[in-house]
C-alpha cells in the first residue's frame, strides 16, 4: 500500500465537517485537462481540492453561501497553492442568474440531502444549512444548473437513493438526464447509502450506465474497490460519516 500524504484540510471543529461524499465525487467525475468546472457548495474546498489533485489544469470555480466555510476553503485553496481555483462567497441562486449560459463542462455538487420539514434541524446554523434544503433545494439547483451547462457538460450530485424519483423528475424538466449512477452500499446486504448520478443533455444520452460500490467488508475492512478510490488521492482512509 502507498504511504498516504492526505490533504491538509483546516475545517471548523464544531461545525459542518465534510465525509466520504467528496471522495466518491472526484472520483465518479472525469473533467479533463483545461476544463471548466463548477462546484456548487464548496464548504472547505474540499472537491475542489481533490479534482485538481489529479488534473491540476482544471478551471475551477467553487461557490458558497457560508462565511465561516467560505473563509476556511479560501485558506485551504491557498495553503495548496491551487491557482486553478477561484472561490466565491456567494449565494448560488443569485450568483448563477449573472453567469453566462453554456459557461461549463462540468458542475458538481454535494448538496444539503434533507428537506426543510424531513427530521430536526440541527441547531447550529453551519451544520443544519449544510445538511438541510434551507438555502437551496434539489429542483432548484438542478434549474439554475442547467443553463450553465455547455451543449455537452455534466451535471453530477450526490443525494440519498430515495430521492432518485424526484432527483430523475427535476433533471428532465429541466431537459437533462442520467447518463451515469453508482449506488454506494455500506455493506452488501444493507441498504443502499448514497446515490451518484452524472446528468447530460437528452439528446447525449443513450443507455445510462448504472454500477454499485460496497464500502465496507464484513470485518469493518474497506473493500479493495474503497481503498483504491482513497488511494488514488493518496489516502490510506478516512472515517464514514454519510450526512
Amino acid at each position: 500500500m502507498p504511504v498516504s500524504h492526505p490533504i491538509p484540510i483546516e475545517q471548523n471543529p464544531t461545525g459542518y465537517r465534510y465525509s466520504v461524499e467528496p471522495f466518491l465525487l472526484a472520483h465518479f467525475s472525469r473533467p479533463g485537462t483545461g476544463e471548466r468546472v463548477l462546484e456548487v457548495g464548496t464548504g472547505c474546498g474540499i472537491l475542489s481540492l481533490l479534482l485538481t489533485s489529479r488534473e491540476p489544469d482544471l478551471d475551477v470555480t467553487a461557490v458558497e453561501i457560508q462565511e465561516s466555510l467560505f473563509q476556511h476553503a479560501v485558506r485551504n485553496v491557498a495553503h495548496r497553492e491551487r491557482e486553478g481555483i477561484r472561490v466565491e462567497h456567494a449565494d448560488f441562486l443569485e450568483w448563477a442568474r449573472s453567469v453566462p449560459s453554456a459557461s461549463f463542462d462540468w458542475i458538481l455538487s454535494n448538496p444539503p440531502y434533507r428537506k426543510q420539514n424531513s427530521s430536526r434541524i440541527n441547531p447550529n446554523p453551519e451544520k443544519a444549512i449544510a445538511r438541510h434544503e434551507i438555502k437551496l433545494s434539489l429542483p432548484e439547483l438542478v434549474a439554475a444548473a442547467a443553463p450553465l451547462l455547455k451543449p455537452e457538460g455534466r451535471l453530477t450530485l450526490a443525494y440519498p437513493p430515495e430521492r432518485r424519483e424526484e432527483w430523475t423528475a427535476a433533471l428532465h424538466k429541466n431537459g437533462l438526464a442520467p447518463a451515469r449512477s453508482l449506488t454506494v452500499y455500506g455493506h452488501r446486504h444493507a441498504a443502499p447509502r448514497i446515490l451518484l448520478i452524472e446528468a447530460a443533455r437528452h439528446h447525449t444520452v443513450q443507455k445510462p450506465e448504472d454500477r454499485e460500490l460496497i464500502m465496507y467488508n464484513p470485518n469493518g475492512s474497506y473493500t479493495e474497490a474503497m481503498q483504491t478510490i482513497y488511494e488514488c488521492f493518496n489516502h490510506s482512509g478516512r472515517s464514514h460519516r454519510v450526512r
